[in-house]
């Protein structure tokens, strides 16, 4: 309706400067006017072409002031040919770009896929290899079982051999017989022992590369003081983790230790969670995941303990009274129930035991020796009492300072 009512303005105006044209131009014609000083004839002339002009000049007019269009048209061509150039030309370059990027996403892409399948092919000879350990180190238990008992009949045979070499000596031919069993079960035992080395060869040579790391072993631990930072957190757990990359290096060098430890990255974030909403000191310990083939990154768990003092220096961990006066007490198992002892009492108190071994105190082999022989040289009631040097936390470990006193009360 807009374009209609515009055209028809349009119409209606040119049509009355056509006629007002018209009217001036035969007044002027009639009356024989004059303009400028020129002749009637070319001052109505001038007067057409003067109306021509203001029909053009007002329909342009009324068309730039009615229209935007029109006054871009008109005014701004040039200009908009320009913007629509620029736009034309940032387009083409978000498309290449676009391209190059669906190109990226492609490739990553592809290289993600191969990762993933060669870590479940690697994954799945791990598992094969780790089961036919077990089977041939199960066979080879088998076999060393065997032997000791061979072993054992060896030995009984040898003793029954005396006896009745003793007894009597008609029976001598006996012996002989007996003898050349012995050596028949020698031989078979040196047999059975060959067996055995075969069998550990063909282990070690189905394997091809040996375990140099068992599951449950420490791998290293530290404590990590109460903080919410976790950009400290971080750094701390570093800190222990490179510890246990220094102690893998000592171990396998630096060509087999190059893939180092390997944590779960969601085991390591929560972790760094849980070190942030502490309330107090956390004891951090790298566990071995799995048995470690070389060549293989060091699977390993986080273990987090709340951290807190369990004994102070000189105080009392266990004691106990043992009679030195029974006849043939041996010494070295009295020492060892001690110890036994003294590990399980200082583990339900607190005390983290390592965890293929079970042990959570140290003692030097000087003082176990003389302790053996401070029991060897007493008798009667004997009471025995472990001490800590100096003070201990969870993540230990215990030192012991052993001290024996005479006991008459037989009180433990």
């Amino acid at each position: 309706m807009y374009g209609i009512m515009l055209i028809v303005v349009l119409v209606l105006t040119g049509g009355v400067i056509a006629f007002i044209g018209d009217r001036l131009g035969s007044k002027v014609g009639k009356k024989k006017l004059s303009l400028f000083g020129m002749r009637p004839k070319h001052t109505s002339i001038l007067v057409t072409i003067v109306t021509g002009i203001l029909i053009t000049t007002v329909t342009f007019g009324v068309l730039a002031i009615a229209s935007e269009n029109v006054r871009t048209a008109l005014f701004g061509m040039e200009k908009l040919r320009k913007e629509m150039q620029a736009t034309q030309e940032d387009l083409d370059e978000a498309t290449v770009s676009l391209e190059t990027m669906k190109q990226d996403l492609t490739f990553t892409k592809d290289e993600y896929d191969k990762s993933k399948k060669e870590l479940e092919k690697s994954q799945s000879e791990l598992e094969k290899a780790q089961s036919s350990a077990e089977e041939l180190k199960r066979q080879q238990e088998q076999l060393q079982a065997r032997n000791y008992q061979l072993l054992a009949d060896n030995e009984q045979l040898i003793g029954n051999n005396s006896q009745l070499a003793q007894e009597n000596s008609d029976l001598l031919a006996d012996n002989d017989i007996l003898t050349a069993n012995n050596q028949s079960l020698k031989t078979d035992n040196a047999s059975l022992e060959k067996l055995n080395s075969d069998l550990q060869e063909g282990i070690e040579n189905i394997r091809e590369r040996p375990i140099v790391y068992r599951v449950g072993e420490l791998l290293a631990s530290g404590i990590i003081k109460k903080t919410d930072s976790p950009g400290q957190i971080q750094h701390d757990l570093n800190q222990i983790v490179a510890l246990a990359n220094s102690k893998i290096v000592d171990r396998l060098g630096e060509e087999e230790a190059k893939n180092g430890v390997w944590i779960y990255p969601a085991e390591y974030e929560e972790a760094v969670k849980t070190l942030m909403h502490a309330d107090r000191d956390m004891v951090v310990r790298l566990i071995v995941a799995a048995n470690l083939v070389k060549g293989d990154a060091v699977l390993t768990d986080l273990e987090l303990h709340p951290n807190r003092m369990v004994y102070q220096k000189d105080e009392l961990v266990y004691q106990k009274v043992y009679d030195i006066s029974v006849d043939g007490i041996n010494t070295e198992y009295l020492i060892g129930d001690f110890l036994r002892n003294v590990n399980k009492t200082a583990t339900s108190n607190g005390i983290l035991p390592n965890p293929l071994t079970g042990a959570v105190g140290v003692i030097s082999g000087n003082q176990i020796y003389s302790i053996d022989k401070a029991l060897q040289n007493s008798s009667g009631n004997i009471l025995v009492s472990a001490y800590a040097v100096q003070n201990t936390d969870i993540l230990g470990p215990l030192r012991l300072n052993i001290v024996l006193h005479q006991d008459d009360d037989k009180n433990e």
